[in-house]
């Protein structure tokens, strides 16, 4: 590891979006060093989004970190929520890869999550592009992780009134509420970037796919295969060529956090009764004593253009 990178934990549910965050922390090797990659259940079952997390550290083309299998099921329900009509049934877009030599560390996640937040205590972030299941698991297992973890940066909730899984929430919370609570209640240093400013800043169009496709990258090449599903999601529901990649969006914030143009303080909660509004990320600005950081708005210019590099686009 490079004296000046920050030591990370990406935290992930390996969808297309989750693989395009993976490949850009791999390649910012003067920024963070990954020290681990942790997987939890929710664009996919676990074990394929264990698969696609290491087709996505190989096609990095840099180091190999390990690869931890997480949480199999949010901590309340039985199952999960899965989101291949978005990915495609391999998460990938249909490209069906092989299953990678490699295979995922015996260690759970949950287990490596403590142990590299006690070897580097007060230093390690801890990036989240998917439910918060090992993150609030790890934080019942060990309480004194909300201490040794500097700050994680945490994809989830809405700025506004309408969330992307439902009416009132947004996919990450809404999957696992009672994880995304813990966190918010643990006392953690946590920066959440909203989903609607993810979107919105990370909005890739059409132009900007030729460019990548066209690269002579070969990771920025398989970012735009993997997404192609997701582009065809966008499409049919949107009526539109351009697509999101939200994933990437908190990726990049945590690596330039100088693309946020929107940060404060709140005191955030999320609705875990049952109804329409479970799953809803309330924010309150006004109150004494805030729990998180949100932020509602990204230079999607400077994003694009920090990805882009990364990519080698």
């Amino acid at each position: 590891m490079r004296e000046a990178a920050r030591p990370v934990i990406v935290d992930t549910d390996t969808g297309s979006d989750d693989v395009w965050a993976i490949i850009e922390a791999l390649r910012a090797v003067d920024t963070v060093h990954v020290e681990a990659i942790t997987v939890v259940c929710g664009n996919l079952p676990l074990d394929l989004c264990a698969k696609n997390a290491i087709h996505a550290v190989e096609a990095a083309g840099t180091y190999i970190p390990p690869v931890f299998c997480g949480m199999a099921r949010p901590l309340m329900r039985r199952t999960s929520f899965y989101a291949a009509h978005v990915h495609g049934e391999d998460g990938l877009g249909g490209m069906f890869l092989p299953d990678p030599a490699r295979a995922p560390e015996t260690e759970h996640a949950v287990d490596a999550i403590i142990r590299l937040a006690r070897e580097h205590a007060g230093a390690l972030e801890i990036i989240t592009c998917g439910p918060l299941t090992n993150l609030a698991m790890a934080i019942l297992k060990e309480p004194e992780l909300v201490r040794w973890i500097r700050r994680a940066w945490i994809l989830g909730g809405s700025g506004g009134p309408v969330g992307n899984m439902t009416p009132a929430a947004e996919y990450n919370v809404y999957v696992d509420p009672e994880a995304a609570a813990i966190v918010l209640d643990s006392g953690l240093d946590s920066r959440w970037v909203t989903w609607d400013a993810a979107g919105e800043a990370g909005e890739i169009t059409p132009a900007e796919t030729e460019t990548l496709a066209r690269s002579t990258s070969p990771a920025a090449r398989f970012c735009v295969r993997c997404t192609e599903q997701l582009r065809r999601f966008y499409r049919d529901t949107r009526g539109g060529d351009s697509y999101a990649i939200v994933d990437a969006a908190v990726m990049t914030a945590a690596l330039a956090p100088e693309i946020i143009t929107e940060v404060f303080p709140a005191a955030c909660a999320v609705e875990l009764a049952p109804g329409a509004d479970r799953g809803r990320f309330y924010m309150d600005r006004s109150a004494g004593q805030p729990n998180c950081q949100v932020c509602t708005k990204l230079d999607p210019e400077r994003f694009k253009a920090k990805l882009f590099h990364l990519l080698g686009a």
